[in-house]
């Protein structure tokens, strides 16, 4: 399977690496120093799994010279998604499946309408990964998290989405198939959306979340706001999705906080407006309360576009 990694970073890289590493040909869309790395030296996965190196990968920043692919591993941050369109265009070939795999509920959608809703495939990724130094990414607990689920747009199954999953199981992915995706991404949402905005509004790790009473009950008020809003918005959420995010939550291990955190510290732009900022969008517009969520907002405003000036 031919795919492109349009959006190579850590999660990108971590599954473009397992599908090369069983012969799949890929190419990855990368810039900057991790793009240099990457093509002096190639990639380098770090898993308790265990360690590999790809010696030579194929990555560029020119999407003039890729072409077409079988799957499009669309990993672009959510503030990119809308100047990217255009740009991939000349990607999407007559059988070119999108894997889509960001944050939120939101660009999804776009991307559907961009391309069609029967080429998209949504992906929920539950793995944490980060890019160690540019070429070499580390995975802590690939195994225990599950990987990648995903699934049809328009739910049910499909010939794309079949093809993708024998491609990812057979490369040591851990991934999973779902015919009814968005229900797999408003439960990474109400989970995602509440861990977000607690531990990088308090800029700590979710351990101390959890031990500390006044701030274990504004998660709960989080994951709370963004349940109802998952309920109002799709008719197959479970009735205990809330009690199942909180105790999700309440057992992570102690030493994580949501990758955000890290974009802020390092005066990068931060996703807050596809997060706490469009669980109180959906809110207003379902006449749902969400000040919880306001509140992290509010705290978080400052940092949308990067490290303000002059702050710390």
């Amino acid at each position: 399977m031919r795919t492109v990694i349009l959006g190579a970073g850590a999660l990108g890289c971590f599954f473009g690496a397992r599908l090369q590493q069983n012969g799949h040909e890929v190419t990855y869309v990368a810039r900057g120093a991790h793009l240099a790395a990457m093509q002096g030296d190639g990639l380098r996965i770090e898993s308790r799994s265990g360690h590999f190196s790809l010696d030579r990968v194929d990555a560029t920043d020119d999407l003039m010279k890729v072409g077409q692919s079988d799957l499009i591993f669309f990993a672009v941050k959510n503030y990119d998604v809308e100047k990217t369109l255009s740009e991939m265009a000349s990607l999407v070939g007559p059988a070119t499946a999108i894997m889509t795999v960001q944050n939120g509920v939101w660009a999804q959608k776009v991307l559907a309408a961009r391309f069609g809703a029967h080429r998209v495939l949504p992906g929920a990724v539950y793995l944490p990964a980060d890019i160690k130094e540019p070429g070499v990414i580390r995975t802590p607990v690939e195994a225990e998290t599950g990987g990648i689920t995903f699934g049809p747009y328009e739910g049910g199954t499909s010939e794309q989405a079949f093809k993708a999953h024998e491609a990812f199981a057979s490369s040591g992915v851990p991934a999973m198939l779902s015919e009814d995706i968005w229900r797999s991404l408003w439960e990474k949402f109400i989970r995602l959306s509440a861990f977000s905005a607690t531990t990088v509004s308090t800029r700590l790790n979710i351990g101390e979340i959890q031990k500390t009473e006044a701030t274990r009950k504004l998660l709960k008020s989080l994951v709370d706001e963004t349940t109802a809003v998952a309920k109002a918005s799709h008719d197959t959420i479970p009735d205990d999705a809330g009690e199942s995010a909180f105790d999700f939550l309440m057992g992570l291990p102690t030493d994580i906080h949501a990758s955000m955190l890290d974009d802020l510290l390092r005066g990068k732009r931060i996703e807050l407006d596809w997060l706490s900022g469009d669980v109180i969008r959906r809110g207003r517009e379902l006449g749902i309360p969400t000040p919880s969520h306001q509140f992290a907002y509010a705290v978080l405003a400052p940092f949308r576009e990067g490290r303000p000036e002059g702050s710390n």
